[in-house]
């Protein structure tokens, strides 16, 4: 009778190393960074006015859905290939597709083809185009950028035009952007009532002005 003889069970690959695993997914997310700006394997074409921008529909879509409509076959950009944006700030949008690929934005913008927008203007301008692309996860990083901005620049002269856009781009339910201004404009209540700006901008009224007051009332109450 013929014998065979026990194998011993060939080992299992060993798991990785969480050090190992760790770079693998640095390196991933850095190689994905490099195609920003990069036609190489694009399959698509954002037009931000004049300046075309290489996109990967693969990064894009599968981060917000407005893209992933877009870019379906029975619209027009979806057989296009390209999708054209000709209104509002063109650094915000670059900024928006930068994140995109990085997770991040700079403050100092990464193009010389596009006009840059103020720098308290920056943060607030990419936001609402991120409620617009349904980026939930970009308007925090927006906010959070935003919030330590404010805090250093509350005392110039365009800090008055800042509080008029965050009132004008988004609403009382989305409301992040307002606590922000508000909170500053309060915590400096002294030295803004004597900039002429800032007490322009009180009396022309608007929602600002009536939280503005609000949130002083609750202040003096405590």
């Amino acid at each position: 009778m013929l014998r065979f003889q026990n194998r011993a069970p060939s080992a299992c690959a060993p798991e990785p190393l969480p050090g190992t695993r760790s770079a693998a997914a640095k390196n991933l997310l850095g190689n994905i960074a490099s195609l920003f700006n990069d036609a190489k394997y694009s399959d698509a074409t954002v037009q931000i006015y004049d300046t075309p921008l290489p996109v990967h529909k693969a990064i894009i879509c599968i981060q917000s859905e407005y893209f992933e409509k877009a870019f379906q076959d029975k619209f027009v950009e979806g057989s296009s290939r390209t999708i054209s944006f000709r209104e509002g700030s063109g650094a915000a949008y670059w900024r928006v597709f930068e994140y995109l690929y990085t997770g991040d934005y700079l403050d100092e913008l990464s193009t010389d083809r596009l006009e840059d927008d103020p720098e308290l203007l920056r943060d607030t301008r990419v936001y609402a185009l991120a409620d617009m692309l349904l980026l939930g996860d970009l308007k925090a990083l927006c906010v959070a950028k935003f919030k330590d901005k404010v805090r250093n620049l509350w005392n110039s002269d365009s800090f008055p035009d800042c509080v008029q856009e965050v009132y004008a781009t988004t609403s009382h339910d989305d409301c992040n952007m307002r606590l922000a201004v508000l909170e500053v404009a309060t915590a400096h209540a002294r030295e803004l009532r004597d900039k002429d700006i800032f007490t322009d901008l009180l009396r022309e009224g608007g929602e600002f002005s009536v939280d503005y007051v609000n949130a002083l009332t609750k202040m003096l109450v405590r």
